[in-house]
């Protein structure tokens, strides 16, 4: 989401799959020596978690309740700070 126009398509997308406020699903991907910096961002949300076969990354699942689109973008803009984060 690095550019206007696919943020604006993402925004259109979540709106026209989504009816707010909702329970939205989170997937990230973290590498290993970066997962507090994440799960600091998820502090009061319930997280699941399954690491990768060689150990090196772990999967998080988080469902938040969100109250709009522009929520669920400011979230996944706060997770893509962190170095390495694969966004699902």
């Amino acid at each position: 989401m690095t550019d206007d126009k696919s943020l604006e398509s993402f925004r259109s997308s979540l709106d026209a799959n989504y009816e707010w406020p909702c329970v939205f699903p989170f997937k990230f991907i973290v590498p290993k020596d970066q997962t507090i910096a994440v799960l600091d961002l998820f502090a009061d949300d319930p997280v699941q978690s399954r690491e990768s076969k060689n150990g090196r990354f772990t999967a998080y699942t988080m469902e938040m309740q969100v109250h709009s689109c522009d929520e669920v973008i400011a979230i996944y803009q706060r997770v893509a700070r962190v170095p390495g984060v694969i966004s699902l």
